[in-house]
């Protein structure tokens, strides 16, 4: 009879355990609809929250937003068309139509920000290389050139010296003020 008393009492103890565990498990997934937020900065440079957006209010589940990007050049390429390349920058992965580079009617030049910063209006990331086109003259084409041609026109394959990703556009309230103080803050280093 005390031996049943004992099973019973680890197989009692056993499912509570279990149970806790997935309660726990349960509690700490995150919701599937949320998408997350990437870290605006590589491990090790700042805290996850060091660059974060100061309005306080989270994106609301399910709006997409362009993450926002600021770099540095090796030389000024802000006139320039920028192509995203592979991991081998061998070859050109992503490119835009002509239409692409106007947003409500005016060229998408990146914006300049304090201390030789840029922050990019058209979609590039870490791969990006910059073609000798220029906006104005790539915007009038009909039709983006060959890919062979694009290739040709490459001028920087490895074009920055600093890129970082800085959080999501939708999550500033004025993102050049807001960007601008993380620079004078010296945040970004």
């Amino acid at each position: 009879m005390e031996k049943k008393k004992r099973n019973r009492r680890g197989i009692w103890l056993s499912c509570c355990t279990l149970a806790v565990c997935l309660a726990g498990l349960t509690a700490c997934r995150t919701s599937r609809s949320a998408a997350p937020e990437p870290d605006p900065l590589p491990p090790g440079a700042h805290s996850a929250s060091s660059l974060r957006p100061k309005s306080g209010a989270a994106r609301p589940v399910g709006v997409s937003s362009p993450v926002v990007y600021i770099y540095k050049t090796k030389q000024d390429y802000s006139r320039l068309v920028p192509v995203l390349m592979d991991e081998t920058r061998t070859r050109i992965v992503s490119y835009p139509a002509p239409t692409d580079l106007k947003t409500n009617g005016r060229l998408a030049y990146p914006t300049p920000l304090e201390g030789g910063y840029w922050l990019d209006n058209r979609g590039i990331s870490p791969r990006a290389a910059f073609l000798s086109y220029t906006f104005e003259e790539y915007s009038q084409l009909k039709e983006p050139p060959a890919m062979e041609e694009m290739m040709e026109r490459i001028v920087d394959k490895d074009p920055f010296t600093f890129i970082r990703a800085c959080g999501r556009r939708a999550d500033y309230k004025d993102i050049v003020g807001e960007l601008n103080e993380y620079i004078r803050k010296n945040l970004l280093k």
